[in-house]
């Protein structure tokens, strides 16, 4: 078969190329799809719908570290944190434009004689949040952040594991600006972006500038300000990136972060939007130092962009070997026989701060290790006579290296060193 020639993956419900699967395959990379099912991640079920992942305990632990992640991100950049329902108000979709650009992905009910639709996006609850009280222009930034899951009715042949999904959850973020303050909040949202990019050694993405589609709100003119605004802040931080001509957002132009996945596909990660329209909409107003009404400028903002497609992008790009402190199972206890339980269990005491467990099983010590390792746990203690008598603990971790006789204080403050800066492992 030729490159160009395209097959269809037992996995994937898409198309690509035959290149990429020769990588898959030489390589011996797992798809998060694999990986997701046998490390006990996620689960989707006929029963519950396509596109709805559920999540399992160690998922929702996974979600909970990104989520934590990003909280202390936004506590750095004064976000106030809210949360918006998930149903809103048919007319509040029709105000904001949602109902005219995005009917067909979204999902409409009626109750009594209201009709309602369950959010797509996050946007016209922070408008009408910010709309609730009287704003100066030295109230302004006003930076809004949410964890909100919205739902959009993808089509069945566009779903994919975590990467295309029905049920969204967005690390999403609204910035409520001046004009003279747009280029300090995009510059400083990019450099966040990049920040955490780094920090997950996710080093091969691609940076993209979108523009006004032909189905869109707004005039020209303001939509040709907005492009130069965010074109001015990735040349400011000399980064490389693609226009992509009429694909913004139909609100506003916008910059989207793409990460490569193990078949070599690109996925949107991050995204900045800039929005002139939705302001004007809401009929959004600030008072400025003479005492005028002003209209706002609206950056929309996604660190992580959606925790279901970067967890999926995660497991690809680690293989499983997840770093240290966001691992479900950070630590695995194996005794090397029924006789040291005892002392493994006062071992188990001192790293209770951690996520721990104590492989009880009657394996041999191999087996034990074996599936330790297949689980993809970062770090196994051994504990065996020899430490039990010198009351030390031996350390391997996922990577094949060992240490022994182990000071377990030493041990711990190290772990909660490691934890607290984030370190792989």
């Amino acid at each position: 078969m030729k490159d160009k020639a395209l097959v269809y993956g037992k996995y994937f419900k898409t198309f690509f190329n035959y290149k990429n699967l020769l990588i898959y395959k030489v390589e011996k990379k797992k798809t998060h799809i694999e990986l997701g099912q046998e490390l006990g991640i996620y689960t989707i079920s006929e029963e519950a719908g396509s596109g709805l992942p559920l999540f399992k305990s160690r998922g929702f632990i996974i979600r909970e570290e990104l989520i934590r992640l990003i909280r202390e991100k936004n506590k750095q950049f004064g976000y106030q944190e809210v949360w918006t329902p998930h149903i809103l108000n048919l007319k509040l979709w029709k105000r904001s434009g949602h109902l005219k650009m995005y009917k067909d992905r979204m999902f409409i009910i009626k109750v009594m004689d209201e009709k309602y639709a369950v959010k797509p996006m996050n946007c016209p609850g922070h408008c009408l949040i910010y709309k609730s009280e009287i704003r100066s222009y030295k109230d302004l930034p006003v930076r809004i952040s949410e964890f909100g899951t919205v739902y959009r009715n993808e089509q069945s042949g566009e779903l994919l594991g975590l990467v295309r999904v029905r049920a969204i959850t967005q690390d999403d973020g609204h910035l409520f600006v001046r004009e003279d303050q747009i280029e300090d909040e995009v510059t400083n949202i990019l450099k966040t972006i990049i920040e955490i990019l780094n920090l997950f050694e996710l080093k091969d993405f691609k940076i993209k500038l979108s523009t006004m589609p032909d189905e869109h709100i707004g005039s020209i003119k303001v939509w040709d300000k907005a492009t130069k605004a965010l074109k001015k802040c990735l040349e400011k931080l000399n980064l490389e990136y693609e226009v992509k001509e009429k694909e913004g957002a139909f609100y506003g132009p916008k910059i989207d972060v793409d990460a490569k996945d193990s078949l070599g596909r690109y996925w949107q990660l991050s995204t900045i939007q800039l929005d002139f329209n939705m302001p004007r909409r809401f009929k959004l107003e600030y008072i400025d130092k003479d005492g005028k009404k002003k209209t706002p400028i609206m950056i929309h903002r996604a660190i992580l962009g959606s925790l279901e497609r970067f967890i999926g992008i995660l497991l690809e790009h680690y293989q499983g070997k997840l770093p240290f402190w966001i691992s479900p199972e950070q630590i695995r206890i194996l005794p090397v026989s029924e006789k040291f339980i005892e002392y493994t269990k006062e071992i188990y005491k001192k790293f209770e701060e951690f996520r721990v467990t104590i492989d009880e099983s009657d394996s041999t010590l191999e087996k034990k290790i074996y599936n330790a390792i297949k689980m993809k746990i970062p770090y196994m203690i051994i504990v065996g006579q020899r430490e039990m008598e010198s009351k030390t603990i031996t350390v391997r971790n996922f990577l094949g290296e060992q240490f022994k006789e182990i000071k377990v204080d030493y041990f711990v403050d190290l772990l909660r060193k490691k934890y607290k800066e984030r370190a792989y492992i």
